[in-house]
């Protein structure tokens, strides 16, 4: 998405628009329950050079917990057969349609049993839904429980309603995590 998009879409969703940098793309930053959530687009910087966007929550959270959903397909199959983590949830259609990995069985079984998230989850014909730990964070060493949940996308998003759709996700897994307790009060 073009800069002038970018800034119509920070209007359209009450969000604050920040202007491209030389080591940054053009992007939009909105607080939700006083976490950070940025939609921006970056390039794969392969052979196709394709631009792709992403957003991404920042969390503190109290415990270490990490995890990521993205669609089953051949390949998973094959590799599950090889010994691929993929943590059963109990809904058999859901455990067939995804992969679902996490450092903690019980905590990622707790969220995702949970009806709006899996719901939610489900609207997307594809997705790859992570939650792991900040590497850096303004250029620095990021704060040990600062972590990131990030919704991935392997195309360039221009539709209002389909990044608002995903930022919908991401708040719904935010109040389920803050449901369970793994959240940091945060001041807002």
């Amino acid at each position: 998405m073009n800069t002038k998009k970018w800034q119509e879409f920070a209007e359209h969703i009450q969000g604050e628009f920040v202007k491209k940098s030389f080591w940054h793309t053009s992007k939009v930053e909105k607080n939700y329950k006083g976490n950070r959530v940025v939609f921006e687009n970056y390039t794969t910087g392969d052979e196709t050079n394709q631009t792709c966007t992403k957003v991404t929550a920042f969390l503190y959270l109290k415990k270490d917990f990490v995890f990521q959903v993205y669609n089953s397909n051949f390949f998973t199959t094959i590799a599950k057969y090889f010994g691929m983590q993929d943590i059963l949830i109990g809904s058999p259609d859901f455990d067939k349609k995804y992969i679902v990995k996490s450092n903690d069985g019980f905590k990622i079984k707790q969220l995702l049993r949970t009806p709006e998230v899996r719901n939610e989850i489900e609207n997307f014909k594809y997705i790859y839904i992570t939650l792991s730990k900040s590497k850096t964070f303004w250029n620095r060493k990021a704060p040990e429980n600062l972590y990131e949940l990030c919704y991935n996308t392997h195309k360039d998003i221009k539709d209002f309603r389909e990044l608002e759709t995903i930022y919908h996700l991401l708040t719904v897994v935010i109040n389920q995590l803050q449901e369970m307790h793994l959240i940091e009060d945060i001041k807002q």
